[in-house]
């Protein structure tokens, strides 16, 4: 099966443990193995966010608007495969 990582700052990163997500109507079935962030990871996410802060507080409401549009377009047209 597929590892899961997390999205920090735009790259992917692995982690050295995972976590089985399964199925809670049937527990035979492994839906994924989805990554483990240690406090490092979380440390990275907080400083990235830091970072991107300055920027989208300062960004006009049809920025943010754009963006989260953009977002829930995608979100809709993986409706299938995230729920």
């Amino acid at each position: 099966m597929t590892p899961h990582h997390n999205l920090i700052n735009g790259q992917w990163t692995a982690a050295d443990s995972y976590a089985s997500n399964t199925n809670p109507s049937d527990l035979s079935d492994v839906i994924g193995e989805y990554t483990q962030g240690g406090a490092s990871d979380v440390q990275a996410a907080v400083a990235a966010a830091a970072a991107a802060f300055p920027a989208w507080s300062t960004s006009g409401i049809q920025a943010r608007s754009d963006a989260l549009d953009k977002i829930g377009t995608e979100i809709l047209a993986r409706k299938a495969e995230l729920g």
